[in-house]
């Protein structure tokens, strides 16, 4: 049963059931949708001047909006996932709506326009307390662990994930007994180069003093001056010149030394 063209009537004309079936009957059931679905040529306007006026979509299962949404532009409203879909003439969709909007992370929540299976994702990552997230990839998260107490965040370069480690010595002291030669190495321990260095003669008062990485060496004591070495690096300190006497290194004697990175 299809749509008939409305009839002109003429005047004197024999109404028959013929012309009642087809002219009437017939297009008010395709109207109505019986056996068939209606088109509206030139659009829809429902009439708002009682407030009332409302429009209801069909009301279908989800696996009958699979079957029945199939053609582009078919909407009908899900009443089991509460949703409203629509086919865009690839696949059916759920139009937004703030149901679907939730501030609670939810597996393989993928489908929908806005989606918190990231945040599922992201949350779980993280499982313990002190977990800090780092990436190993783009959009990829790894865990790293929360670190030894007294341990800090260590980066490791580009590409390559930070750890936790010790906190590298800032001062560290100790002694060494002089053996007269030159440029020799006192490993300090700091791991870095010192900023500065401290030395006390112990058999006498001279103090020897070297300052900003430098190799160069200020003394005062029963004779002031200054001498050159090695420039420290991030395992020495160097001492020992022409003249160890004030170069701190005679032998036998003991100095006491304190590097501050």
């Amino acid at each position: 049963m299809g749509w008939t063209a409305p009839r002109t009537w003429v005047a004197g004309e024999i109404v028959t059931a013929s012309i009642m079936n087809s002219a009437v009957r017939d297009n008010f059931s395709y109207i109505k949708g019986i056996g068939q679905v209606p088109t509206v040529q030139s659009g829809l306007t429902i009439d708002n001047s009682l407030g009332s006026e409302r429009l209801l979509l069909p009301l279908l299962s989800t696996a009958e909006c699979t079957t029945v949404l199939n053609a582009e532009g078919e909407v009908a409203f899900d009443e089991q996932t509460h949703q409203m879909k629509e086919y865009d003439g690839t696949a059916i969709r759920i139009v937004l709506s703030e149901a679907d909007v939730d501030d609670t992370p939810t597996n393989g929540a993928t489908t929908i326009p806005v989606s918190s299976n990231w945040a599922y994702d992201f949350q779980q990552t993280l499982t313990t307390v002190g977990d800090i997230p780092y990436a190993t990839a783009a959009g990829v998260w790894a865990r790293l662990a929360g670190g030894t107490l007294g341990y800090v965040l260590t980066a490791q370069g580009a590409g390559v994930a930070p750890i936790y480690s010790t906190i590298a010595a800032a001062v560290s002291a100790g002694n060494y007994t002089g053996d007269s030669s030159q440029n020799r190495g006192i490993p300090h321990g700091l791991g870095k180069t010192p900023k500065a260095v401290f030395l006390l003669y112990r058999d006498g008062n001279r103090i020897h003093v070297s300052l900003n990485g430098q190799g160069e060496w200020q003394y005062a004591g029963d004779s002031t001056g200054k001498f050159d070495c090695t420039a420290p690096d991030a395992t020495n300190f160097y001492v020992g010149d022409a003249n160890p006497t004030y170069r701190a290194n005679l032998s036998p004697v003991v100095y006491d030394w304190a590097a501050f990175g």
